[in-house]
């Protein structure tokens, strides 16, 4: 049961108390498997022996009550005893049913209830975690391993409380009626069960871990194959993914079969040995009973006891290997949603398309980084070496230098992706950004982060209209078409969106905006940084796929942008950061000059030569 338990300490106080009210009912269900299995006694003596009815008070009563001693012949009231038999376990059939319902029920809301707080969960996690995750893994976590969590632990779990306690009570019935037959059953069915539990155990957990690392494949895969569609086909790679995806459906579907064969294995062993058992049982009555006559009632509540307890036993052994092979599952789950960081119990809500005042950090004076130095967990060398710079209010600058200098790493510091080693970032003289040392320093950071607007070098698009991939996140019912407008006016976007697209604002651009050249995604990429009307403005070589004179309208419009937002570039092109206030130079995560474009031309020889390069 660990791993049941494990997923139990996951559980909040109030699903608790309802899984304690549930398994209380589930062991009532067992008082009423004794009432159905031993209520077929008494219409079974009636019938082998109808003179039993005076010798036994019980039924002398209900004979008398029912008006039957009036009647010629005991047929009526055998008839009443059938019938009343047949209405008892109809109805508890029927109450069975209820209650497996409920036990579905409970389970499948644990599974969305599940599901949700580990895809929370994820995305509350530190930007740097997901540098080192393949998100066909987290993908494979929401969309398959929850599932399976509830499905081959959850459910398997309430399946043995259910028919464990029927089983329990049962055998108790049976060795009040008879303990030397009652010994005999459980000593021939337990040994038979646990002796093939005990073999297949250590098989099923194997092949629960071997399935987890083949589905991973099989995920892993197909992102990266939907993901590089394009690289695929000009490459004509469809034959190596297409290899890769075989080999991990391949194993996964070996692994399904191997589980299923060690589960139903039991029941075809138990089909046998039933009948054997059923022979060996009518024989000891008879030794015990002297007569088939006055061993016929007890033979009947004994096979009415094994036809119930067969199926029973098979749920519970079918439950526990389904348990055993689900192990690895649970316990990786169990270590995300244990051991990351939690989400917050409150965050900010969804107001009309623009975060609110009193959740924005304010900033009034300047940004500035003292000693950052930050490495990557795979690098040798720190990305970025003691940079010291102060960023004034509504001024306009750039980070320049050759790819892999530490430009885009130094502007996710100063966003808060990415916690520096030593050093912090200071807004208007207060530390926000710093070494943690672990800590949940993300009630800091957030409101920091409201200030931003972003533009990356690739674009993400949903497959949505473009009013919603400006507005990304907001709900169609919160976003302000007013300010979608301005920020599509602002990126030069808004006369081809009217003027050249079927549905305006409305056309659904495709899966990653693949309905739209290059240059488009990268200007709904800027409108959706401009649509919160950010106070900081950071465009990490956000021209990048524009053309000359579609980027230099934009770059008009951004320097346009002078001293009423913050704005830092991150050059892809020279040309773009002419008009800058200040540019800092960088090569190899330093910043070895700054200065205005001409005061970089005229006294550093690197820009010069990025410069005459046209970098």
């Amino acid at each position: 049961m660990k791993p049941f338990l494990k997923l139990v300490s996951l559980f909040s106080k109030k699903e608790k108390q309802r899984l304690i009210i549930l398994i209380i009912i589930l062991l009532f269900t067992s008082l009423l498997e004794i009432v159905e299995v031993g209520s077929i006694a008494p219409f079974m003596a009636v019938a082998s022996d109808p003179e039993i009815i005076n010798r036994q008070p019980a039924l002398a009563f209900l004979y008398k009550l029912g008006g039957f001693d009036k009647q010629d012949g005991n047929t009526g009231f055998l008839i009443f005893l059938g019938i009343s038999l047949f209405f008892l376990i109809v109805a508890i059939t029927a109450l069975n049913s209820v209650i497996s319902y409920i036990v579905f029920r409970f389970t499948a809301n644990r599974r969305y209830v599940l599901s949700v707080r580990l895809f929370r969960q994820y995305l509350f996690q530190p930007y740097h975690f997901f540098l080192n995750k393949n998100s066909g893994e987290l993908s494979k976590n929401l969309l398959y391993e929850a599932d399976t969590v509830i499905n081959l632990i959850m459910r398997p779990s309430m399946d043995i409380i259910t028919y464990g306690s029927r089983t329990i009570a049962v055998f108790v019935f049976l060795v009040v009626l008879n303990p030397l037959i009652a010994a005999l059953s459980a000593a021939v069915f337990g040994i038979l069960y646990f002796g093939l539990y005990g073999i297949v155990r250590n098989k099923l957990k194997y092949f629960g871990t071997l399935v987890r690392d083949s589905n991973a494949l099989r995920y892993k895969t197909t992102a990266e194959a939907f993901g590089g569609i394009k690289d695929i086909k000009i490459l004509g790679k469809e034959s190596s993914f297409t290899n890769a995806y075989s080999l991990g459906a391949k194993q996964f579907a070996a692994t399904q079969a191997a589980q299923q064969i060690f589960i139903t294995l039991p029941s075809k062993i138990m089909q046998s040995m039933a009948i054997g058992f059923a022979v060996a049982l009518v024989v000891i009555l008879l030794i015990t009973k002297g007569s088939l006559t006055e061993a016929i009632p007890l033979l009947s509540v004994y096979a009415f006891a094994v036809m119930r307890l067969m199926p029973n036993l098979q749920h519970i052994f079918s439950s526990a290997s389904q348990i055993r092979y689900s192990a690895p599952t649970i316990d990786a789950l169990h270590k995300d949603l244990s051991e990351l960081m939690p989400p917050p119990a409150e965050v900010f809500p969804v107001k009309k398309g623009h975060a609110a005042a009193e959740e924005i950090m304010p900033f009034t004076r300047d940004i500035e980084l003292k000693q950052i130095v930050f490495s990557y967990p795979a690098s040798l060398e720190p990305a970025l070496k003691g940079i010291n710079i102060t960023i004034k209010k509504n001024t306009v600058i750039a980070f320049a230098g050759t790819t892999g200098c530490g430009k885009t790493t130094l502007a996710d510091v100063i966003m808060g992706l990415l916690e520096p080693g030593t050093g912090s970032v200071n807004v208007d003289g207060t530390p926000v950004i710093f070494p943690s040392g672990g800590k949940d320093n993300r009630a800091l950071i957030w409101p920091w982060q409201r200030n931003f607007g972003y533009v990356p070098q690739q674009i993400y698009l949903s497959d949505d209209t473009v009013a919603a991939n400006i507005a990304f996140g907001i709900p169609e019912k919160l976003r302000d078409a007013a300010a979608v407008e301005k920020a599509a006016r602002i990126s030069n976007l808004h006369d081809f969106i009217v003027n050249e697209l079927p549905d305006g604002y409305n056309t659904f651009v495709g899966e990653k905006g693949i309905r739209l050249s290059g240059g488009q995604r990268q200007r709904i990429g800027i409108a959706r940084a401009l649509y919160h009307d950010p106070g900081i403005l950071v465009m990490d070589e956000a021209t990048s796929a524009l053309d000359s004179i579609t980027e230099d309208a934009v770059m008009d419009a951004i320097h346009g942008l002078m001293h009423k937002k913050t704005v830092i570039i991150i050059a892809h092109r020279l040309t773009t950061i002419q008009e800058c206030e200040t540019i800092y130079l960088m090569k190899q995560g330093t910043i070895t000059a700054s200065g205005t474009y001409k005061e970089l031309i005229q006294n550093s020889e690197q820009f010069r030569a990025m410069a005459k390069a046209g970098e």
